[in-house]
């Protein structure tokens, strides 16, 4: 089935429209620059150092930054107020997709857009604003310590030097705001498939429309997140040009990339309703291929095997001939080993096609939009097909060749080139860290090619569970898991020692925070768990600066794929639902600790012997984020959201996609229906779907206590008892593999997943798993009404009431607990009078 881009929309370096998107690339501009202080927060030059390798500094500030945006609030069904103050990450996602729906005429028609979804790629990263709201948390526990030290007790460090915006770091997704905001009804979720991730977004919002859950969708992508955080990491890795050196995609001299930030979005629809409906036609996607490297050298370092498989994938799956394809913009960052690795890879397949396409990189004029590249080089592709001409590299004098002299400099467009074919086809590509990969067929759009007739949506299948693992709190594997659920075990302990970094003495923040108690709250908490260093292939360093979150899901993950017997080297997807974790910013403030205690030194009149000052800072540093030895390109990738999707590919040499899936508590749930789609569309043997939160972090504690009050006490009421006064944490993973319901695993499956259904829409419910988390709202009513509308009564419960409430993981501890209810043929305890009942299918 053929999908229309029926609109476009962009928020890119220089660019704020379509059109001066378009002039600036038939100018050859170059639209980076180096930092200011509105783009770090502070002064960029406290964190420059010209050398690599220098520990917590970033030798490179060049990027391409968004300048003078101006936001309107107005006209959203969200509170105008409460927008304004929001991060950019939610004004620049809700400005883009809001016009590519007016370009397309649908942004005031209500009844269309309760069948519009919505895919936004986006970094698990920090932002401006929740670095500058967590960074009192930090600064207010180091001002007591200091204080002390130096005899002072009107010490005072500063958090920041810009007012942070007031919006809560934890009140909307990006994707649920931008959704509430348009009065979208269909699926919405944020996707983190790295450098990928653009296209991967607009794959699977056309897979929804393929499938027929939804008739419009918008699809793209923002990079907003802080900009400390992205150069420090880039520095880390030494993948920065340097502020002197050569920044020229597919150039031989090129000294790395240059990072940037911006937002873009397409609205899709199936081409036969776009033809009938009279919707003007961008371009049509002829295909998209999807894979992971699998196995390879090193989760940075790219695989040809991979790019070559989302080439022939994406021409497979849509029956076009690469011989056609004209142009390719290509991912090419400026790297030395990326550029020539995507050169052989593009190379070695053409090659056997007989066909040299011209090539080029949009990131020479602007920079590398990370989530959101694949939207730059769309746009560029799209254009020029209208236009009829294509923009020129800038900057390029020496020009790789690939190894098989196929090609060089020759295919490179050094200037603005005509594009006359009538057919027009271009391939896009976009390949990210940890080895994901993608490459997308756009053609032109004419009336008289078009084959739409007899298409129908592909219908969805059921899906078999094959395979198991958890690990919540203390309650470690699926039997010991059993186990609880059937006896209604319990597993909240106080909080570890050394789990908050001493911040948990800190009774005065603990109370500002709203515990009254100036203690912590109980909760499932993960004290300590081993993992097989040996096993998954993580050096004893690595090991000391690994974030829980991806070494927890990459051994539960393990333990499902073997309990599923699949094998090494399969296509099998690996989809990870999670949020960002929070503690991430304990890094940024050991970052910050110098210019603070330098600015509250200065502000004091205190001066200090530099050894001093040196010793002071350094203490300071490690009290928030210790770390022992130089930094290391692995200690970064730990905090980067899609690798520990890439990592258990990596394991296994999975071929499939590999990415995280983030929805607040409904990311798992959202995971599931894209294994679904993947599956019925028979792109791969199995999907592993997991989900991870390590939701008993200090900031995560601290912040979610503002929203809806942790339980403080000693007997915590049960879910939707009378006495119910709030909820207690829960921490873990676990993860479950998916096939077709055809597919039987040789030990027996453990249940069938028939689909997704309202409840309104569900007849012979005997059983619901409840998320329990509150004293009254939707859940409640709605439960209420089920109750009251149905002649017989139905069991309800919640794993809430033994592992807490675990967030981004909730979803799939639900799950697998009402799946080991299915396969044992049992209701565990509950809180209504239970009926007699079989158990069938879970929806």
């Amino acid at each position: 089935m053929k999908i229309a881009i029926i609109s476009m929309s962009g928020l890119f370096p220089g660019s704020t429209t379509m059109e001066a998107f378009w002039d600036n690339l038939l100018a050859a501009k170059d639209l980076t620059g180096l930092a200011t202080a509105a783009d770090f927060g502070v002064d960029p030059q406290r964190f420059f150092q010209d050398e690599k390798g220098i520990v917590d500094k970033c030798y490179s500030l060049r990027g391409g930054y968004i300048r003078d945006f101006k936001f309107d609030p107005n006209g959203y069904q969200i509170d105008a107020d409460y927008l304004a103050a929001q991060d950019k990450l939610y004004q620049w996602s809700l400005q883009t997709a809001h016009e590519a729906l007016v370009a397309a005429g649908y942004a005031n028609q209500p009844e269309i857009l309760k069948r519009c979804g919505l895919v936004l790629g986006n970094l698990s990263f920090p932002t401006s604003t929740s670095h500058a709201q967590l960074a009192e948390i930090y600064t207010e526990t180091l001002n007591e310590s200091v204080r002390e030290l130096l005899n002072d007790p009107d010490f005072k460090i500063p958090s920041t030097e810009q007012t942070p915006p007031a919006g809560g770091v934890l009140d909307y997704t990006p994707n649920e705001l931008v959704a509430e905001a348009l009065g979208l009804g269909g699926t919405h979720y944020a996707l983190d498939a790295a450098c990928a991730t653009s296209l991967y977004a607009i794959k699977l919002a056309a897979d929804e429309l393929i499938t027929g859950k939804a008739d419009l969708m918008l699809a793209g992508a923002v990079c907003a997140s802080d900009q400390l955080f992205i150069h420090m990491g880039f520095s880390i890795f030494h993948a920065y040009a340097p502020n002197d050196g050569k920044f020229v995609p597919l150039d031989q001299d090129s000294s790395g990339l240059v990072s940037s930030e911006g937002a873009g979005m397409v609205v899709l629809k199936r081409l036969a309703d776009a033809e009938r409906d009279g919707d003007e036609i961008l371009g049509v996607i002829g295909g998209i291929g999807l894979s992971n490297d699998g196995r390879g050298k090193f989760l940075l370092s790219p695989n040809p095997k991979g790019q070559r498989l989302a080439f022939e994938r994406a021409y497979e799956a849509a029956n076009l001939d690469p011989k056609n394809t004209q142009y390719l913009e290509c991912h090419a960052t400026g790297t030395p080993l990326g550029d020539k690795t995507e050169l052989n890879s593009i190379a070695n397949f053409f090659a056997d096609h007989g066909v040299q396409p011209m090539l080029g990189s949009v990131k020479s004029n602007m920079g590398h939009l990370l989530t959101a590249a694949g939207m730059t080089g769309l746009g560029k592709v799209l254009l020029s097909m209208q236009k009829d001409k294509i923009p020129p590299n800038i900057n390029l004098a020496a020009g790789l060749t690939s190894d098989n002299g196929w090609i060089g400099t020759d295919q490179m467009i050094l200037e603005t080139t005509d594009w006359t074919d009538k057919n027009k086809q271009a391939g896009i590509n976009s390949f990210g860290f940890g080895g994901t990969n993608a490459h997308m067929i756009v053609e032109n759009y004419l009336p008289e090619n078009s084959q739409t007739n007899g298409q129908s949506s592909i219908p969805l299948v059921p899906m078999a569970v094959t395979g198991l693992d958890v690990h919540f709190g203390n309650c470690v594997g699926i039997e010991n898991f059993y186990q609880t659920i059937f006896n209604g075990d319990q597993h909240f302990i106080p909080l570890p020692d050394e789990r908050w970094k001493g911040f948990d003495k800190n009774s005065g923040l603990l109370k500002k925070y709203g515990f009254s108690a100036g203690e912590p709250p109980k909760g499932a908490y993960i004290e300590d768990f081993e993992i097989d260093l040996l096993r998954y292939k993580i050096q004893p360093q690595e090991a000391e600066t690994l974030e829980p979150q991806q070494a927890l899901i990459l051994k539960v993950a393990d333990q499902a794929i073997k309990d599923a017997g699949l094998q090494e080297g399969q296509n099998v997807a690996v989809l990870i639902a999670m949020e960002s974790e929070l503690g991430i910013h304990q890094y940024l403030a050991r970052w910050d600790a110098e210019w603070q205690l330098n600015a509250a030194l200065k502000e004091s009149g205190i001066e200090l012997e530099a050894d001093q000052k040196e010793a002071l800072v350094k203490s300071a540093r490690n009290a928030v984020y210790e770390r022992h030895g130089s930094q290391t390109p692995s200690q970064h990738t730990s905090f980067v959201g899609n690798i520990m999707a890439s990592r258990i590919a990596a394991l296994w040499d999975f071929s499939g996609p590999a990415f995280t899936v983030s929805a607040g508590e409904q990311s798992a749930f959202r995971a599931l229906e894209i294994a679904q789609q993947m599956l019925s569309l028979g792109e791969v043997d199995a999907v592993v779907v997991g989900g991870v939160d390590f939701s008993g972090g200090m900031e995560n504690i601290l912040l979610r206590n503002q929203q809806a009050s942790f339980f403080e006490g000693e007997k915590p009421s049960l879910i939707f008892g009378k006495d119910t006064n709030g909820i207690l944490p829960g921490e873990g993973a676990g993860a479950l593999v998916l096939q077709k319901a055809s597919t039987t695993n040789p030990t027996g499956n453990y249940a069938e997943i028939a689909g997704f259904e309202s409840l309104s829409d569900t007849e012979n419910l005997e059983y619901l798993e409840l998320a329990a988390k509150e004293k009254s709202g939707a859940e409640r009513k709605t439960l209420t009404q089920l109750l009251s509308a149905k002649e017989r009564q139905v069991a309800i419960g919640s794993v809430n009431t033994n592992i807490g409430h675990t967030y981004a993981a909730a979803g799939i501890a639900s799950l697998i607990k009402t799946v080991l209810c299915l396969h044992h043929r049992f209701i565990p305890g509950c809180f209504l009078k239970l009926a007699a009942c079989t158990l069938g299918n879970v929806h």
